[in-house]
């Protein structure tokens, strides 16, 4: 899903939940250092976030980077959480939280569609969406306040639909 649609979906969930004045987006390059220095201002705030979710695995290395040197811990003062689920963030001294966007199953499902349209190309196109999966680990803890009213069901019938987590 591209970078815009899940910031837009974000928008439009806390919107529907009466949450827009939470609303707090960094743009920055996906790289560790546009999450290094994406994280930096949100982090001199006199009231921080308690959550940062990086748009990319590696936008959230940075971002651990620029929670330690502010002497904060992970997950104590601040959850993290990356996207794509990479396969270095499950690694024991990282144990990033992510959001498994199933890329296996879509590039399966992008083969199998792309060989049954060129076996009839006057089938129809079609379109798979599959569900991203959150994959908790050690950088993110409990949800609490508004959070909590969110990942207790409120996404229903939200942008966020659909979406699962992995025990």
């Amino acid at each position: 899903m591209p970078n815009a649609q899940r910031a837009e979906g974000y928008r439009r969930a806390m919107r529907d939940h009466a949450l827009a004045e939470e609303i707090d987006i960094v743009s920055t390059s996906y790289t560790p250092e546009g999450g290094y220095r994406g994280a930096q201002e949100p982090l001199a705030r006199p009231k921080r976030p308690t959550a940062v979710f990086a748009g990319e695995d590696v936008v959230a290395m940075g971002v651990l980077e620029a929670v330690a040197e502010a002497g904060l811990t992970v997950p104590g003062d601040i959850s993290v959480a990356g996207y794509d689920n990479t396969t270095f963030v499950a690694l024991g001294p990282i144990s990033l939280t992510s959001v498994d966007q199933v890329g296996r199953a879509m590039g399966d499902n992008a083969a199998r569609l792309l060989l049954e349209r060129i076996a009839d190309r006057r089938r129809p196109s079609a379109q798979v969406k599959p569900s991203p999966t959150l994959v908790p680990r050690r950088t993110t803890a409990a949800a609490t306040g508004w959070i909590r009213r969110l990942v207790d069901g409120a996404w229903r019938g939200s942008a966020a639909e659909g979406f699962r987590v992995r025990a």
